[in-house]
């Protein structure tokens, strides 16, 4: 019946026979002529069969092939990086999902030189660490490398390039990504010893800690720089020893010696700044606005108003009533008015 008339029925029976032909004649050893029977035949699921065969065989290089052509990409790339064949492995990478593999590749490339080639594949294999080294050591490409870090937020990542910037002298990176890699002393020692304190505290910003702060704040302090000084020991919470520091600065830091009082919430500091701004202290009368400012700081809304009313009053008596109305319209704005 067959032989009659059943053409797709006879092509059936051929393939089957031709497959089985085909792995016959692997296991037979005679692979050049297997290999032609399996290519002629155009079945996929026969070279996947017959490069299992090939492979159990040891023939690894032919069986990476039949794995392509059977659309086993993950198979052929695994045997084409076994047997370092990077040119075939290169042309199958892309349809390669197993970040494994990639990785394998990726250290078989760099190991030859390829390392833009090496990056690709570490990046497939989301290995970001070993992108950021290769664009630091090899393709001297570190701005790639620090966008990474940032994005990424990778402390070994961050190490790396930290210790790159210190070698090119680039010591404002390097205190930054110090940080970003938590080595908070190296990089106050780095800042300290650079004159870069002002990127530590601006990499740390709101989040600085207590020792921090206070580390900070000792430095500036022994700088002379009275006024950063208090600030930082502020933030650590020795308000009496920043509002020490900004009183030594005069009306200069008199608004940030307002802030920590209103902060510190104790009688002993409201009345050394009181005593301050009356000119107890140094015998200059300071602006009564600051007073009401000092009021309105500590909650002390009805003083507050009080003294609004008698500072508009005076600016009035002095015909300055643009002034007079401003401060106010400042008070209304600022707090509510005693009830």
């Amino acid at each position: 019946r067959i032989l009659e008339g059943d053409k797709e029925e006879l092509g059936k029976v051929q393939a089957v026979c031709m497959a089985g032909i085909a792995r016959c004649t692997l296991r037979m050893g005679e692979i050049r002529r297997g290999m032609s029977y399996v290519r002629e035949a155009n079945d996929q699921q026969l070279c996947r069969d017959c490069a299992r065969i090939l492979e159990v065989m040891k023939q690894s290089a032919d069986a990476a092939v039949l794995y392509e052509l059977g659309e086993q990409y993950e198979r052929a790339a695994a045997i084409f990086i076994k047997t370092k064949n990077l040119v075939q492995a290169a042309r199958i990478m892309p349809k390669v999902t197993q970040p494994k593999l990639h990785s394998e590749y990726a250290l078989k490339c760099e190991k030859d030189g390829q390392f833009e080639e090496a990056v690709r594949s570490y990046e497939a294999a989301r290995d970001m660490d070993a992108v950021v080294r290769l664009c630091l050591d090899q393709l001297s490409t570190p701005e790639r490398a620090f966008e990474i870090v940032r994005a990424t937020s990778s402390s070994t990542g961050a190490q790396l390039v930290a210790h790159y910037c210190q070698r090119e002298g680039n010591f404002r990176g390097a205190i930054e990504f110090l940080l970003m890699a938590k080595c908070s002393e190296e990089a106050f020692a780095l800042a300290k010893t650079h004159d870069c304190m002002d990127v530590y505290t601006k990499v740390l910003g709101d989040g600085i800690g207590p020792e921090e702060a206070q580390s900070v704040a000792s430095f500036y302090e022994g700088q002379h720089e009275l006024g950063q000084a208090g600030h930082f020991y502020s933030l650590c919470g020795q308000y009496a020893r920043a509002l020490k520091l900004f009183l030594q600065c005069g009306e200069k830091e008199v608004d940030r010696a307002i802030e920590v009082v209103g902060k510190a919430r104790n009688d002993m500091l409201t009345h050394t700044l009181i005593d301050f701004l009356m000119g107890e202290t140094d015998g200059v009368p300071k602006e009564p606005f600051h007073i009401y400012r000092l009021y309105l700081a500590l909650g002390n809304y009805a003083q507050a108003a009080k003294t609004a009313i008698i500072i508009a009053r005076q600016e009035q008596d002095l015909g300055k009533y643009r002034q007079g109305h401003s401060i106010i319209y400042e008070k209304i704005r600022q707090g509510p008015g005693p009830k």
